[in-house]
């Protein structure tokens, strides 16, 4: 994370370094694309995204049994 922060900051001064400031700035977001720091952050994002998209499902799923559940029941009643 401590890297995301010097790369914004690199970011704002590289701006107003001109041609030779962007390629600084391209050069170390290449360092912390690489970086072990920057890999354990994108699979902690991905195993979270993972776990909220299966509980979001989970509860999708019975949200759509309940309603199902529902109108078989309304339709015993009804006959």
């Amino acid at each position: 994370m401590l890297a995301l922060v010097g790369f914004a900051v690199g970011y704002a001064v590289g701006a107003r370094a001109g041609e030779e400031g962007l390629q600084r700035l391209v050069a170390s977001w290449q360092n912390i694309q690489r970086s072990d720091e920057f890999a354990a952050m994108l699979e902690t994002a991905q195993g979270m995204m993972s776990g909220v998209l299966k509980q979001a499902f989970e509860m999708g799923s019975g949200v759509v049994a309940g309603e199902v559940k529902g109108v078989v029941n309304r339709r015993l009643r009804a006959a």
